[in-house]
C-alpha cells in the first residue's frame, strides 16, 4: 500500500494518497511513514494536523535519513519537519498563498471524521477523488 500511496502522490492525487498513507501508517508507524502523511496533509492543506505529525518528527527524527524524489537527495527528516514547521507559520500568519491543494472546508464537501477538535477533517477515499479532480480542473 506505501507503493500506492507514493505513486498517488506522484501523481498529484493528494486528498486519496493520504488517505492510503494513513493506513500505511496505522499498519507502520515508521518514521518516514508519518513522515509522508505529514506531508499528504500539508499538501491538502490541512495545516494544523500536519503541523502536530511534524512537530513530534522534529524531535524524533534526528538522525534519520530519508531519500526524495528521482536525484536520491538525501534530508534529515528531524530538520525538514523544523523547516516545514516554520513554513507552515508562515503560511498561517498572513502568507498569501498563489497555487495549492484545495482545503476541504473550502470544496464545501462533507466529512467522514473530525480530528482531535482543531476543526480539520478527515475524508472519505470518494470524497478524496473527487477533490483531487477538483484540485487538477480548477473547479
Amino acid at each position: 500500500m506505501s507503493d500506492q500511496a507514493q505513486y498517488e502522490f506522484a501523481a498529484d492525487n493528494n486528498w486519496i494518497a493520504t488517505n492510503l498513507q494513513k493506513r500505511v501508517v496505522d499498519a507502520a508507524p515508521t518514521i518516514p511513514n508519518r513522515f509522508n502523511l505529514a506531508t499528504g496533509y500539508q499538501r491538502t492543506g490541512r495545516l494544523e494536523t500536519a503541523k502536530g505529525y511534524y512537530e513530534t518528527l522534529a524531535a524524533e527524527g534526528e538522525g534519520v535519513g530519508m531519500e526524495q524524489g528521482w536525484r536520491s537527495r538525501n534530508f534529515d527528516v528531524a530538520m525538514t519537519s523544523a523547516d516545514r514547521l516554520l513554513y507552515i507559520d508562515w503560511l498561517q500568519n498572513g502568507a498569501a498563498r498563489r497555487s495549492g491543494a484545495v482545503a476541504a472546508g473550502e470544496a464545501a464537501t462533507n466529512v467522514s471524521a473530525t480530528i482531535g477538535g482543531n476543526g480539520e477533517a478527515e475524508v472519505t477515499d470518494e470524497q478524496a477523488r473527487a477533490l483531487d479532480r477538483q484540485a487538477r480542473t480548477g473547479r
